[in-house]
């Protein structure tokens, strides 16, 4: 019996520390951020298995959603601006740094969050974003050496699983992993043909992100 007693009054003690998210919340997270791409692109004079493809990079991440009803979510993500490297692989005149460019891809979802009766809150995710390429610049000893490259601005879903756990006076520690449909038109100038042309470039990042955050 007392064992019962115990366990139904630590039960309730749960319960009720442990309250869903209300509408009107605000959650402001920051952390470290990092893109991770999955797709390349192929330059028209690129021989057979050749491709360019941008490496990882990592940034301050910072997300914050505003609590629609107390299950429905919007939220947005936003970054410090990543650095990636462009690398080509048996493409153009050879493999090697092709050149950087810089990045941030503003991303705007509506989330639902499960209620699961404790500190533990996980979402999902589904929305639009957008990347914005800047600061293009080819490697002075790479394989665009004296030329320059310029890559469009993107549009494309994505999609995020989250969690939060939350801690004392309103504090939070968190995950994200985003997924990103990020397509550019990437356009080489400078080098006489074959080598200037537009070509795409697909990259299609997982986007991994360690946060601690606040609720207000």
């Amino acid at each position: 019996m007392k064992m019962r007693i115990a366990t139904t009054l630590l039960a309730t003690l749960i319960a009720t520390s442990a309250q869903a998210w209300q509408a009107g919340d605000v959650l402001l997270r920051a952390g470290a951020a990092g893109v991770y791409p999955t797709g390349d692109g192929t330059h028209p004079a690129a021989g057979p298995g050749a491709n360019v493809e941008a490496d990882s990079a990592w940034s301050l991440g910072l997300t914050g959603t505003y609590m629609a009803t107390n299950n429905i979510g919007v939220g947005l993500l936003a970054a410090w601006p990543f650095k990636h490297d462009i690398e080509t692989k048996g493409a153009l005149a050879g493999t090697g740094d092709a050149g950087e460019t810089k990045h941030l891809p503003p991303t705007v979802t509506v989330q639902y969050h499960f209620d699961t009766g404790s500190n533990l809150h996980p979402f999902v995710g589904l929305g639009i974003n957008y990347t914005n390429f800047f600061s293009e610049e080819t490697n002075p000893g790479g394989v665009l050496s004296g030329g320059s490259l310029k890559l469009d601005d993107s549009w494309g879903l994505a999609g995020e699983l989250g969690v939060d756990y939350e801690l004392q006076n309103d504090w939070l520690v968190g995950a994200q992993v985003f997924y990103i449909d990020i397509d550019t038109d990437a356009t080489v100038t400078g080098l006489g043909a074959p080598l200037d042309s537009t070509f795409n470039v697909e990259i299609d990042p997982w986007v991994f992100m360690v946060s601690v955050g606040k609720k207000f």
